[in-house]
Parts: structure tokens; C-alpha cells; sequence
């Protein structure tokens, strides 16, 4: 008995041993591997005792600006002697010399404001922008001032003279002016003047002009013009005076005057001359 309790403790032992043999270690805990640590960023050091150079301010040029005028008339003439004043950042003053130019150097850029002056010319005002370093060339173009108004007097009345004498009497006529124009129509010639009535001491025609009627000068007869067409200029004494459609003059006595037409349109003038004997009777 005693035997087969060694037996069985001797067994135990055995089983005990082999269980013991078969379990897995217990794995041991482990520390956590740390981060590498960042590497350092490389920074430019500047050499000790260093000191950094000065900026240089930008390099500047300097800026020439100006102004170039030229003044002409509208059929491109030039014109001297006109008063040209300029205002804005720099205001300066001159007249046009006998190219018709005048030039205004040295000028700050900016909005100025140009007048033009003078006795023969209308006064004009015009707006130019200068730039830094560049020269504006103004080219301007400008009216003749307006000639006075002319007044026509009537002659002083004359003391009284010799009988004149008196041309033949003409019979009554009556005339259609658009008519008579169709049939003595001028065409392309320089002139034309149809008799419309001769009776006593006065004349009366129709006139038409292409070109410009030669001055006349009636010592004993007054003259007196209506405009028929078109329209023209009345030359009297060396002054011009318009005459539009409809309009009249009336030339006294001993007076140089002419005609010339404006336009294209043909200039129909009816005369009418009192005072000299009719040459023709009609």
C-alpha cells in the first residue's frame, strides 16, 4: 500500500513538471521606443561684426515736358501775332511768331487751359493734357474776327444843279422772273444782264453772275439791288457787306461798288438805276 501511494505521488510530480514545461512564458512588458527628435532647422548666421549695406534709392531722370503750338487759318495760312496764354500747373504767355508757332518749354505736367487772342482773329479757348517728359504739339486752327458792321448814310442833299435831261418814255411791262430766267438763263457763262424796262430817267435788268461782277461807279444815278437766287457779296467802297436771298442795297450816287457770289448757287441780282437818262426805250 505504502508503494502504490509513491507511485502516485511520483506521477503527480511528473504531470505537475510537464504542465509546467508546455505553458508559454509570460512575455515581459516593454517600454514605448521614444520619437526621434526633430532635426534641427540650419539657420544663415550672418558673419559677427557685419553691417548690412543701404538700400540706394531709385535713380530718377528728369522729365522734360513742354508745349508746341502752331495757329493757321481755316484755309491753312499761318497767322502771326496771336496772343497765346496758357494756364494750369505753370502759366506762361507768348505770341505766335511769322511761322505761327509759339513753344512753351519747361512746362509741369498737368490739365491746362489754352487762349487765343488777337485783332484779326475770333477768341478761342481749348484743353491739353501735358505728360511727364513728352512735348504736346497743339495744332489749332482759328475764324477771322467778324468785320465791323458797315452803316451806309445817305448822301448830303446837293444844291441844285442843271436841268438833267430826260430819257424817252417806255410803255408799261409786266415780266414772270422765273420765266424770263429760264429763257435767258447764263448757263456757263461769266455773267449775264437782261433789260427788264427803260423809261425816262430809269433802268431796270436782271443780272445773273457766275463770277464776280467788274466794279462800277454811275456819277448822276442812284442804284438800287434785290437778290433774286443765291447769295453774294456787295463790295462797297472796299468793304464787304453779305447779302443773303432777299436781301437789298441801295448805292447812292457816285459810289464804287461790285458783286461777287458765295456758294455754288448762281447770284441773281434785279438793278435798278434812277437818275441818268434811259438809253433804250422799252
Amino acid at each position: 500500500m505504502r508503494n502504490v501511494l509513491l507511485i502516485s505521488s511520483l506521477l503527480a510530480g511528473v504531470v505537475t513538471m510537464g504542465v509546467y514545461a508546455q505553458a508559454p512564458p509570460t512575455p515581459a512588458t516593454q517600454k514605448p521606443t521614444p520619437a526621434p527628435a526633430p532635426a534641427p532647422v540650419p539657420t544663415t548666421q550672418k558673419p559677427a561684426g557685419t553691417t548690412p549695406a543701404p538700400r540706394r534709392p531709385p535713380t530718377t531722370t528728369s522729365a522734360r515736358s513742354g508745349m508746341a503750338i502752331t495757329v493757321t487759318s481755316p484755309q491753312g495760312a499761318t497767322l502771326s501775332g496771336v496772343n497765346v496764354a496758357i494756364m494750369g500747373p505753370t502759366e506762361r504767355s507768348g505770341e505766335t511768331d511769322g511761322s505761327g508757332q509759339v513753344n512753351f518749354p519747361g512746362l509741369q505736367a498737368g490739365t491746362y487751359r489754352l487762349r487765343f487772342t488777337g485783332d484779326k482773329v475770333t477768341a478761342f479757348e481749348k484743353e491739353v493734357i501735358v505728360r511727364a517728359g513728352q512735348i504736346s504739339d497743339v495744332d489749332v486752327s482759328l475764324t477771322a474776327a467778324p468785320e465791323p458792321k458797315v452803316i451806309v448814310q445817305a448822301a448830303p442833299a446837293l444844291p441844285p444843279g442843271p436841268t438833267t435831261a430826260t430819257g424817252p418814255k417806255g410803255q408799261a411791262v409786266t415780266h414772270s422772273i422765273g420765266d424770263l430766267l429760264e429763257k435767258e438763263y447764263v448757263g456757263k457763262q461769266p455773267r449775264r444782264e437782261t433789260l427788264l424796262s427803260c423809261s425816262g430817267n430809269e433802268r431796270a435788268a436782271m443780272i445773273q453772275l457766275n463770277e464776280a461782277l467788274p466794279e462800277r461807279l454811275y456819277e448822276n444815278a442812284d442804284a438800287i439791288y434785290y437778290v433774286l437766287g443765291g447769295e453774294g457779296t456787295l463790295m462797297l467802297n472796299g468793304k464787304e457787306m453779305k447779302l443773303g436771298l432777299n436781301g437789298f442795297a441801295s448805292v447812292p450816287r457816285g459810289t464804287s461798288h461790285s458783286f461777287s457770289k458765295r456758294g455754288n448757287r448762281l447770284l441773281v441780282l434785279l438793278s435798278v438805276l434812277s437818275g441818268e437818262p434811259c438809253e433804250e426805250a422799252r
